[in-house]
């Protein structure tokens, strides 16, 4: 999730869907269809679209394809759709937007914006379940061992999973895919690294990327933004991670 007032990009298509919201001006997105105008937008997932908006002030949140959160939606909009929704449903939340456009929501509040903007779009129940102790301890293992190579075949061994239980298993707990977790993992340990100012270079290797092209490629592919605007001397944003720390 992020804020901004300065949104313009080429034409271009990610793999996360995005849900953006304007404060108060429209925001433009054009399409191959045409150029159309939104107070609420939501973006399927490899859309090719461009938003050419300066001095809108806006939040947009990019959801995972993959997850329970997406799947919970996921009738509102397929790949390669923008919808208009309506910015009554979301004028609840004005206030919590520009407190996050300027800075002044803490974590725990943020995530709260966050599930309560899906929740807008359509209504649905938390993910609840009494997680697996087993997927909790693989979980951890992944995070604590990235970047060395984890092979899916051995990731169940230490709890006797076999690898086609584990992918079930592990989706029904955690709701996202195994392997977009690890590529996850991977994308979370490359930011902070360049959060702490390591160079991309260095940051991509210690996160497991074959190489700094390698890593950019991938969070464009899942962004839609190159991360030398939000790290290194391009850096135009202020980057905050928020964690639900028993699984993460």
């Amino acid at each position: 999730m992020f804020a901004t007032n300065n949104m313009q990009t080429d034409f271009h298509s990610h793999y996360a869907a995005t849900l953006a919201i304007s404060l108060e001006k429209e925001i433009m997105i054009e399409t191959d269809l045409g150029k159309q105008f939104y107070r609420v937008a939501l973006v399927g997932p490899n859309t090719h679209h461009r938003t050419i908006s300066p001095g809108v002030e806006m939040v947009a949140l990019l959801i995972d394809p993959e997850t329970y959160e997406f799947g919970s939606i996921s009738k509102h909009i397929s790949s390669g759709e923008v919808k208009h929704l309506d910015i009554q449903n979301f004028l609840p939340l004005m206030d919590s937007l520009k407190a996050l456009y300027y800075g002044d929501l803490n974590d725990t509040e943020a995530t709260k914006l966050q599930l309560s903007l899906l929740r807008t779009v359509y209504p649905f129940d938390t993910l609840e379940t009494n997680i697996d102790p087993r997927i909790q301890k693989i979980a951890q293992k992944i995070r604590m061992e990235i970047p060395n190579s984890i092979r899916m075949k051995e990731i169940g061994k230490d709890f006797s999973i076999s690898e086609d239980r584990l992918i079930r298993l592990f989706k029904e707990n955690l709701g996202i895919p195994l392997r977009r977790y690890l590529l996850w993992v991977r994308i979370l340990r490359a930011v902070k690294e360049l959060k702490a100012g390591n160079n991309l270079t260095d940051a991509a290797h210690a996160a497991g990327f074959s190489d700094s092209a390698h890593f950019s490629r991938t969070f464009k592919e899942n962004f839609g933004f190159i991360p030398s605007l939000f790290f290194g001397h391009l850096k135009t944003a202020e980057v905050r991670f928020c964690e639900p720390n028993e699984i993460l």
